[in-house]
């Protein structure tokens, strides 16, 4: 129990990390090590151990560690290059180019701005061969390698199942390939938009759940990694879904660092302003500075795209109530009160000013309290029911 606690009744997260560093003090110290595992301890394994006990056993709350710090805390300084290897694998350019067929044409799914994306099939660590995503930067240029190197040390250290994970890289002369897991549905941007590719419009409810899902990525990123992370470039085409509709958030080239992570992550000032035009918060192009309130924005502009018809209307303001520009595959389908929840979100998160939208964990909350709404209506709704939404929103962000 945490002195603070016994000695003067208070309470806080740093008592939780102070019980666990007593957890961790439970594990004997050398002498009375458990001879089960006595060898198999690497030296600096274990030096980081006791570097992370005695961290949490500070008698002043506050300089104890989070617990987000507990997790991914690796004292010991080497260079970046030699971490990222230990924690994603690299692949040499010939593993490459067989699991591409040289870079087949016939491999290629996608295309970016510099980068051009193939499916492939790598054998990682002896195991069984896997299907990969493959990022290619297509040109050489200090940016694109920036960019590069930039996402493979974000990535190595990033674990959530609403972001895309890394396998590995290939970093060989003019060649720079990002592995990640291979994401066999597409983008959102697919589904929404790419009605040549026959596939089903998703539901009210499938897209409730991408949008729940998007929201607990960005919720991690913001406040679970042990320095805040701003992904930049939320739009459909950076989320990936996975066979069961799971969204994975990807692309992390325009991504910042910011401070340690606080309940409140501070505002980073920015050089030059990154993302897609139409879901770039206006306080980066005014003041030049981005904050977790900026991804929020970004975050609303996906909410109102999910509902909407056509992607232009997006960009520009809706000049009519939103419920007039409603998917068809929507409509009836949608629960008032659901709807209502909804919308409050979406204005939310689009509001002019970042200290009146909301965080990236209130969204999450009331997201899922909207999709519980739909799923117990839809339990309850007779076969052929229909809904009927009598509200206007009109989307204007206030100046």
């Amino acid at each position: 129990m945490a002195f603070e606690y016994t000695w003067h009744s208070i309470i806080s997260e740093k008592c939780d990390v102070y019980s666990f560093g007593m957890v961790l003090v439970d594990v004997p110290i050398e002498e009375n090590i458990d001879p089960n595992i006595k060898g198999n301890i690497a030296p600096e394994c274990w030096r980081v151990f006791f570097y992370i006990t005695h961290r949490c056993l500070k008698f002043e709350p506050d300089e104890r560690q989070t617990m987000g710090e507990v997790e991914r805390t690796n004292p010991l300084r080497k260079r970046s290059q030699t971490v990222i290897e230990e924690l994603c694998h690299r692949f040499s350019v010939a593993e490459i180019r067989k699991s591409t067929n040289n870079f087949d044409e016939k491999r290629k799914i996608g295309r970016e701005d510099f980068n051009d994306i193939y499916k492939g099939c790598l054998k990682l660590n002896g195991a069984n061969d896997i299907f990969v995503r493959i990022k290619r930067l297509r040109k050489m240029f200090d940016q694109g390698v920036l960019e590069f190197k930039k996402e493979v040390e974000l990535l190595c250290q990033l674990r959530h199942p609403n972001v895309v994970t890394l396998i590995g890289f290939c970093d060989h002369k003019d060649e720079k390939i990002i592995v990640y897991e291979y994401v066999a549905n597409g983008s959102l941007y697919d589904h929404l938009y790419c009605s040549n590719m026959k596939m089903e419009p998703l539901t009210w409810k499938q897209r409730l759940k991408i949008c729940v899902g998007v929201a607990r990525g960005l919720h991690y990123l913001h406040t679970g990694a042990k320095r805040t992370i701003f992904h930049r470039d939320i739009k459909p085409s950076n989320i990936l879904l996975n066979n069961n509709m799971v969204p994975k958030l990807s692309n992390f080239e325009l991504s910042l660092q910011g401070s340690h992570c606080t309940s409140k992550p501070k505002p980073t000032e920015v050089e030059v302003v990154a993302g897609t035009i139409g879901y770039i918060a206006p306080e980066n192009f005014q003041n030049k500075s981005f904050s977790d309130k900026s991804d929020v924005y970004s975050f609303g502009k996906l909410l109102l795209e999910m509902v909407c018809t056509e992607k232009r209307k997006i960009v520009e303001r809706l000049r009519h109530p939103v419920e007039r520009n409603i998917d068809p595959n929507l409509k009836g389908k949608i629960v008032p009160e659901c709807w209502e929840v909804y919308m409050e979100m979406t204005q939310r998160c689009l509001e002019y000013d970042p200290n009146e939208r909301p965080t990236m964990g209130e969204v999450e909350v009331q997201l899922e309290h909207a999709l519980s709404m739909q799923a117990e209506a839809d339990d309850k709704k007779a076969s052929g029911d229909y809904y009927s939404l009598l509200s206007f929103t009109i989307i204007n962000p206030r100046k």
